[in-house]
């Protein structure tokens, strides 16, 4: 290879900086100067910097997220009160915060509910007399499963009706799902929740009313989700497709002979991918937000919901805090998994 050597292969092409002959030979050129090494380093990391960045920012906000709860458990409220008879004089609650603990100073016990947290140690649940976290782990995976089944419900109907009925703006079909995006935005999830027990499983029988007994005992509350969520996909996905069929590439692709068909496969699904895995990824941390949870209770869905709701009722701030923190935890985790999802889709979300 003739001339200079400051030549720098970029997915599998040839560039070159200051050479006047180049041959290209075969196999790719190597990176021989330190700008073109970093270069091709950048492109190999972008995916590593995603995740480190995404890591740091999560680890800071379930910081904070801890910081919160044991403010509001130990400072806002006392954890004593709830150990103590309603009737407890201010000198036995003195006995129980001196048992506790509850007596000392304040960063002294948050250094050690913090240390406590990184061992996994979040306390023993007056309710259930385990530790916490056994009682949220256990709930974890039912929540998971639901969530799950529900955002999947939710994207399918919302894009494959958003997308349909965008190509084809105030057509019928537009008009009809438009109309049924709305009224599943406009309803309460839990009315919805309760409106499907009593019609698919009061007066027709074909579902169990709750629980997690068997497959078909999750169609209701998953479905549930779908409605209710896919409604608002629906509408954004049907907003950017409406906005892309309206561009000079969509005609320029139908007058050199492209179907409908062919315009949305290959050009407008790709284009509106990055608001369609916007708004589906912002529905399911929602459900990890309280909208789930709030179904999960309609249907009395061992979730971590159910459990939370049960906890706040018997007043056990230990499964509160761990079922928080680890639905906390949850949400920072899913949020990295939709930004790798951002740069599978457009790698040039990478280098922003």
């Amino acid at each position: 290879m003739g001339g200079s050597s400051d030549l720098v292969t970029v997915r599998g092409r040839v560039t070159r900086s200051d050479a006047d002959d180049v041959t290209e030979e075969d196999g790719p050129v190597q990176a021989s100067t330190p700008i073109a090494r970093r270069m091709a380093w950048a492109g190999r990391s972008t995916v590593a910097g995603i995740v480190l960045r995404r890591a740091r920012d999560g680890a800071i906000t379930l910081v904070l997220v801890i910081v919160v709860i044991f403010v509001l458990t130990n400072v806002v409220g006392n954890p004593a009160l709830v150990y103590a008879p309603v009737d407890a004089s201010d000198a036995e609650i003195a006995r129980i915060e001196a048992a506790f603990g509850l007596d000392r100073p304040f960063l002294e016990r948050f250094g050690d509910y913090f240390a406590g947290i990184f061992r996994g140690d979040f306390g023993n649940s007056n309710w259930q007399q385990r530790p916490a976290i056994d009682a949220v782990l256990e709930a974890l995976p039912a929540t998971i499963q639901l969530s799950i089944l529900g955002i999947a419900g939710a994207a399918f109907f919302g894009i494959v009706g958003g997308v349909l009925a965008g190509a084809r703006p105030n057509s019928r079909l537009d008009r009809v799902t438009n109309f049924l995006s709305i009224g599943a935005l406009s309803v309460p999830n839990f009315w919805l929740g309760l409106l499907l027990i009593f019609v698919f499983a009061v007066r027709l029988g074909w579902l169990p009313t709750s629980g997690r007994i068997g497959w078909n005992s999750i169609i209701l509350p998953a479905a549930t989700l779908a409605i209710v969520h896919g409604g608002r996909i629906f509408q954004l996905v049907r907003s950017a497709t409406v906005e892309e069929m309206s561009k000079p590439y969509v005609r320029v692709a139908r007058s050199k002979g492209f179907s409908d068909r062919q315009v949305l496969t290959r050009h407008v699904l790709r284009n509106t991918g990055l608001t369609t895995a916007t708004i589906a990824g912002w529905e399911y941390v929602r459900m990890w937000g309280g909208a789930a949870f709030a179904i999960e209770f309609v249907f009395a869905w061992p979730g971590i919901g159910t459990l939370m709701i049960n906890a706040a009722h018997r007043q056990d701030f230990f499964i509160l805090q761990a079922a928080v923190i680890v639905a906390g935890a949850f949400v920072i985790v899913s949020n990295l998994i939709i930004d790798l999802m951002y740069r599978a889709i457009d790698r040039r979300v990478g280098a922003a």
